[in-house]
């Protein structure tokens, strides 16, 4: 005599098959781990630091194909501060950007500054000034590093 399958059995079964196409899935349209970081680890980075007194810009330029995008912070301690970005390339002049911090204040600053041309920016020229607009400091910036201009 034959035994019946039960119902039990069959979704059992059927629960399994189901978890097991959706892992399938997963994996041919979830990225594989570290792919942003790799694709992000493609672009060159450039850091700057500018002290001048207790006062300090400091920040990273990711060099895109096609842009640069400007991360940091400007700290005022004794007279209100401006960060000051300028982007060249033989095709582009794009700026300048300003971000001010007043006395006792740090201001974090997001800047991009696009070059829609390939190559894009080439060159940052990187600037802390006080509020009355006197040149204190600055850095030139290329994809391969930043170099103290004054």
């Amino acid at each position: 005599m034959m035994k019946k399958k039960t119902t039990k059995a069959k979704t059992s079964f059927a629960t399994a098959l189901i978890a097991a196409m959706l892992a399938v899935l997963g994996m041919l349209t979830t990225p594989a781990v570290g792919s942003a970081s790799t694709s992000e680890a493609a672009y060159p980075v450039s850091s700057f630091r500018l002290p001048y007194g207790a006062s300090l810009l400091a920040g990273e330029i990711t060099w895109y194909d096609r842009s640069v995008h400007i991360t940091g912070s400007v700290k005022a301690v004794s007279t209100g501060k401006t960060a000051w970005f300028l982007g060249e390339s033989p095709n582009c002049l794009v700026g300048p950007e300003t971000r001010t911090a007043s006395v006792g204040e740090t201001r974090g600053f997001l800047v991009d500054i696009p070059c829609n041309y390939p190559g894009g920016i080439t060159i940052v020229y990187v600037r802390m000034y006080d509020v009355q607009g006197n040149y204190l400091r600055g850095d030139i910036c290329t994809r391969n590093g930043c170099v103290h201009q004054d």
